[in-house]
């Protein structure tokens, strides 16, 4: 066997065409040949999805042993990692097209049953350890390939993958211990996110996926975000601190969408509400300025949601009391800072914003060299929230007090 056969196999599923083949065959292409070293690793040693793999047709399906013997004595002409990038690439390719609609039914089982038969590989757990790798490529592929099997393994089986969920358990207790968390963030988020674009699996998928996870998730956003941000971890770009807060941003905003899709919202969904006086601390640190402008876009986010959940969900407001206290929550920590000097020791960008750059077009005259994105969004967040800080107050003296702070505000 040669690598061209693995290349043909990419032109095939790409083309969403049917593969002449027994299944078994195709899945042998895709075991991945994970380093012993890598194999060695504790994170290695998680359990794997068992089970046993029926197949559609009256053949014998192979061992894992079987499998990685084909795979041994295939003489590739391209070098391990090549080959290992087709076969991720083709890992997600093939989930894509089982699960679109615009594949043929007969092709979309065949590709089913390739994804379902790399479990007798292990094919989980050498994702996990691949998460790991020093090549950023292999780490971010593997991450986007082990999010697509989840996320299928819950459309399908309607089960979350074991191995899956241990590793991210596991990353997430034991932060700060071991600070090796942004690839566990990156695939939560990605799956998070595919589970969302299937509208026949969101709501139930959601809350199948992150129940497992909301007390840890909670715990997690505790942890990373109680920090003292005045180190120079956080001050440097691309330190593994600031990594791990601008993929937990993701991770965040990612929770906040979902959000919507449950009518009681887990822990995990409320607390950037409740406890949003991390972040607004966090904000006014030393950390890196674009760590800083994550947070603030995502805070204009969260000032924003009502309007959000009404338009997606339809329902009233009123009706839903913990949308109502996670907004006044939220309304009243970001007072509380602008009240003091919070607004006047946020530094921002010595460039505005523009359209699509930094640099300001031919002709414009503007001499600003603030970042107007972020005044913007700062000034939103601000107004919004003395909005519904209004609109809920009881008695009119709050509503007078609330009126003056407007002046003071607009005064600075």
């Amino acid at each position: 066997m040669k690598i061209s056969l693995l290349q043909q196999m990419y032109k095939d599923v790409l083309a969403g065409t049917l593969l002449p083949k027994e299944s078994y065959y195709y899945t042998s292409f895709l075991n991945l040949r994970v380093g012993q070293s890598q194999e060695r690793d504790e994170l290695c040693d998680l359990p794997s999805t068992d089970g046993s793999i029926r197949s559609h047709q009256d053949t014998v399906v192979p061992t894992a042993d079987d499998v990685s013997s084909n795979l041994a004595n295939m003489n590739f002409s391209f070098c391990p990692r090549e080959v290992m990038l087709l076969q991720l690439t083709l890992i997600k390719m093939l989930v894509a097209k089982a699960e679109s609609q615009e594949t043929e039914f007969s092709t979309r089982q065949k590709y089913c049953e390739i994804l379902l038969l790399l479990k007798e590989t292990k094919i989980d757990s050498k994702l996990v350890c691949l998460l790991s790798s020093s090549d950023q490529l292999l780490s971010h592929m593997a991450s986007k390939s082990l999010a697509s099997l989840v996320y299928f393994q819950l459309k399908e089986e309607n089960a979350v993958n074991v191995t899956w969920l241990t590793f991210t358990l596991k990353s997430l207790l034991e932060f700060p211990m071991h600070t090796q968390v942004a690839e566990c963030l990156w695939t939560l988020t990605a799956v998070i996110k595919d589970v969302m674009h299937d509208k026949m699996l969101t709501k139930p998928g959601i809350l199948k996926l992150l129940a497992p996870l909301d007390a840890v998730l909670e715990g997690f956003y505790n942890s990373i975000l109680q920090h003292h941000f005045d180190s120079q971890l956080y001050s440097l770009p691309f330190s593994e601190a600031a990594n791990n807060l601008v993929s937990f941003i993701d991770v965040l905003e990612a929770l906040l969408a979902s959000r919507t899709q449950l009518e009681l919202p887990l822990r995990c969904q409320r607390v950037l509400f409740l406890k949003v006086t991390y972040v607004l601390n966090l904000i006014n640190s030393s950390t890196h300025y674009f760590i800083k402008k994550k947070f603030i876009m995502l805070l204009k986010k969260c000032v924003l949601y009502k309007s959000q959940e009404d338009a997606v969900s339809g329902s009233q407001f009123l009706q839903n009391p913990y949308l109502k206290e996670d907004m006044l929550a939220l309304s009243n920590a970001v007072l509380q800072v602008v009240n003091s000097t919070w607004l006047n020791e946020i530094p921002l960008g010595e460039k505005a914003s523009y359209f699509g750059s930094s640099e300001a077009l031919s002709g414009d005259d503007s001499q600003s060299g603030s970042d107007q994105t972020v005044l913007r969004a700062l000034s939103l967040a601000v107004l919004k929230a003395l909005e519904f800080k209004c609109q809920n107050s009881a008695t009119e003296a709050e509503i007078k007090g609330n009126i003056l702070f407007l002046v003071l505000f607009i005064k600075q």
